[in-house]
């Protein structure tokens, strides 16, 4: 372990899974979208804590992600959102994963991986609009005719993402789903429909109910954050799941004059305590170009001072050191979350380092133990093996 840790509130998870399924009704399958290290929260055990919660299925960006939580001994069914190139086939077979399908050289490749005991599962992907992975609309109808020769392939699913359901104006949002029901329409009249048809995402759950079809993918709800802290917020029972924490390691007293870290940066213009705290830029606590600006000690905003270093910062603990309360080595940091009165959000990090709070928690890395935390006294280890076979 480090001096440095995520903490992942079980009960959060629970909670948010309770209020998406709420939502969406039982009628329909819950996908929890946990790529990228579930959202920074911990791939295997966040996976783990929300099947436990009540999700039915999980997806993920890479082929990687799938295989890592079908090696944790996860059984669940597992969407490949991303491309899945065909000389990957054989493995996406052998772990049963369930690849994004929307080429015909993909399409080939799994039908020669399979077998009639292990057949492959797809879901193909259309484009309606964001332009990114995906078959056109007007192709559907004839690659899913083309695929019904490929005998060891079941098309399980087929399925679109929105480019702008997370903001007030839906109106593409809309467009886009036009387009998708049409097509499904189409597809139910010539026999081609898939079982599983899903398009909405997290913003689309919130916002977009017509959306729901036979199931919703969410992703950054469950974890209890803003599709967009602006534009689509969530109702205030949401919960946050990830709090950063870390130990100071050292204190320590400059003088006018004296300076602060690389470069010399930063000088004192009087004499300032200091703290030192364990954590720096490749553990994704970022340099520039804008950094966190402050962390949270005794409850009070600690401003960084100087550049960030790869594994420590530096900060002021000047008016927040006294006599009677002095900063310490092993005081608690809140990078993120609550300590006293005061929070530190996602949100609000977001907003000084100029992007948004995906950002923010997909990029702190894994080095960074992450902890699974089912109350405030008794936090169990987010790698503990035992915890792994939910599924």
């Amino acid at each position: 372990m480090r001096p440095t840790w995520i903490e992942v509130d079980q009960a959060a998870l629970v909670n948010n899974v309770k209020l998406v399924r709420n939502r969406i009704g039982v009628q329909r399958l819950l996908m929890a979208v946990v790529k990228a290290n579930a959202y920074g929260h911990g791939l295997v055990d966040t996976s783990v804590e929300l099947l436990a919660a009540g999700v039915d299925r999980l997806a993920v960006a890479t082929l990687v992600e799938g295989i890592e939580l079908r090696e944790s001994g996860i059984q669940a069914p597992i969407l490949v959102l991303g491309y899945t190139p065909p000389w990957l086939a054989p493995e996406a077979v052998h772990y049963r994963l369930t690849p994004a399908l929307y080429d015909a050289e993909l399409l080939a490749a799994l039908d020669q991986a399979a077998t009639p005991n292990q057949p492959a599962l797809v879901h193909l992907k259309v484009n309606t609009g964001m332009n990114r992975l995906g078959l056109g609309i007007a192709e559907a109808p004839a690659f899913l005719e083309a695929a019904r020769r490929f005998t060891q392939v079941q098309v399980e699913g087929i399925f679109t993402h929105f480019a702008t359901s997370d903001l007030a104006d839906k109106t593409f949002a809309q467009v886009q789903f036009g387009r998708f029901r049409a097509l499904l329409t189409q597809l139910a009249m010539q026999g081609l429909r898939p079982p599983l048809a899903h398009a909405a995402n997290s913003a689309a759950m919130l916002t977009l109910p017509e959306t729901y079809l036979d199931m919703v993918r969410s992703g950054i709800a469950l974890y209890g954050l803003h599709p967009d802290a602006e534009e689509t917020r969530l109702p205030v029972d949401f919960r946050p799941a990830l709090s950063w924490k870390a130990e100071v390691a050292q204190v320590r007293q400059l003088q006018a004059g004296e300076s602060v870290g690389y470069g010399c940066e930063f000088v004192a213009p009087h004499p300032m305590t200091i703290a030192v705290i364990p954590v720096g830029y490749a553990d994704g606590f970022p340099r520039r170009p804008f950094h966190w600006q402050n962390v949270l000690i005794h409850g009070q905003p600690a401003a960084l001072l100087g550049r960030v270093c790869m594994d420590q910062t530096m900060v002021d603990v000047t008016a927040i050191s006294t006599e009677q309360k002095p900063v310490k080595q092993g005081d608690e940091v809140v990078l993120i979350g609550c300590q006293g009165k005061s929070e530190l959000s996602v949100d609000e990090v977001a907003t000084r380092l100029r992007t948004n709070n995906y950002d923010v928690v997909s990029r702190i890395l894994a080095r960074v133990p992450r902890l699974i935390v089912s109350s405030p006294v008794a936090p169990r280890l987010a790698s503990d093996p035992t915890r792994h076979a939910a599924g």
